[in-house]
């Protein structure tokens, strides 16, 4: 990003006018009762989570090799971010429209990321292999553990705005765009969707 170019990872939820069920709201302000209406989606994510992560250092070995990755797991992994960031947009009251499960192009909720080159780093995948590269990453983990909490906070205070006012804040919509779009370059960087080391900003 020296180059003032865009990141190749980004997440969009487009505005619409955050007009949000009260009913939604209501049950996220009572202990997150909203997040038992995603507990398929846990359940199934935590079995996909587990088994990503072994396609991830399969495609480290890949890249190691032959300098590419292939398709198959590129898509495996893709299934896995753009399925989370779903599950996250409906939890933040981002978006009303209940996340599907897998893919799904026509969802509010999108990542979008550039194709690689041809040749990716073979010392990155090299690092990946002995678990070196997640340790790298770890500057964004501290910061995105710190910004989890508080924004399971706004949340929830986004969850008693949409009951009174029938809307979600655009200061709000914004804030979790940003700290998903954060989480979202953070997880492709060590899964080795991109190679380029991701930015410490919410921003786009």
């Amino acid at each position: 990003m020296s180059d003032g170019s865009p990141y190749p990872v980004d997440f969009v939820v487009p505005v619409d006018d955050e007009y949000r069920s009260r009913g939604l709201a209501a049950l996220g302000l009572i202990a997150f009762a909203k997040a038992l209406l995603l507990i398929p989606h846990i359940f199934l994510l935590l079995a996909y989570g587990i088994a990503v992560q072994f396609i991830v250092w399969i495609g480290y070995w890949y890249i190691l090799i032959t300098g590419s990755t292939p398709l198959w797991v590129e898509n495996f992994e893709m299934i896995f971010l753009e399925w989370t960031s779903r599950v996250f947009a409906w939890f933040t009251s981002t978006t009303d429209i209940y996340p599907t499960f897998g893919t799904d192009e026509h969802h509010p909720a999108q990542v979008l990321v550039e194709a690689p080159p041809e040749q990716r780093s073979r010392l990155l995948a090299g690092l990946g292999i002995v678990l070196i590269r997640p340790i790298l990453a770890i500057p964004h983990l501290i910061v995105l553990l710190w910004l989890t909490l508080g924004t399971l906070f706004l949340a929830w205070f986004g969850y008693l705005m949409i009951l009174i006012n029938g809307t979600l804040p655009l200061s709000l919509h914004w804030y979790f765009v940003g700290f998903h779009r954060w989480w979202a370059r953070t997880w492709a960087w060590m899964a080795a969707l991109t190679d380029e080391y991701p930015p410490f900003t919410l921003k786009r």
